[in-house]
């Protein structure tokens, strides 16, 4: 085979291969609930809702609330409320994403005791891991977080910091097909 014609079936095949069908990446918009429990004191246990949207499922931007019942001890209530924006990277492995984040917010502690009450709003951070489930129509998404939020001005003293581990149950949707 001469040397032209060589080069010409390298180029078409080249030209055959990208032009040929490349697999699409799904978009995903999630919608679900969330269950979680934290350290007891002041986190307990507590649910919430969860909407978020992978596009190209490569990243995870999400918005989550939940509502935390801590421990009631000697007349004194805690609760936690959550507000909070979920950030992650969402990296296959096999049938499952694992998917490193970052939890950005609010949480706004309340504290009753005596007969008085009183809140506190603190900024928050939680660095965490999750891996994502598939399981039929659905995916179940356990995560392990590490809370950093400012200290409470509240009656009496609280665990600010604290790990929080929950499950996601969403619902993901196809939004879209990303073709690269």
């Amino acid at each position: 085979m001469s040397p032209a014609a060589r080069l010409c079936l390298a180029v078409g095949g080249v030209a055959w291969l990208l032009a040929s069908p490349v697999a699409g990446q799904i978009g995903e918009l999630h919608l679900g609930v969330v269950a979680s429990y934290g350290t007891p004191e002041t986190y307990g246990p507590g649910a919430g809702l969860v909407v978020g949207v992978a596009p190209g499922r490569l990243v995870y931007v999400g918005l989550r609330w939940s509502y935390q019942a801590g421990a009631t001890k000697l007349q004194v209530r805690n609760r936690v409320q959550t507000f909070a924006v979920d950030l992650g990277v969402q990296i296959p492995a096999g049938a499952l994403e694992v998917v490193p984040s970052m939890s950005l917010g609010a949480l706004r502690f309340a504290q009753r005791a005596a007969g008085a009450s009183m809140h506190s709003t603190e900024f928050f951070a939680a660095p965490g891991l999750a891996v994502e489930i598939p399981v039929a129509r659905v995916a179940l998404i356990p995560e392990i977080q590490v809370y950093l939020a400012g200290s409470p001005a509240v009656l009496r003293p609280v665990t600010h910091r604290g790990v929080l581990a929950s499950m996601r149950l969403v619902v993901p949707i196809e939004i879209s097909r990303f073709r690269w």
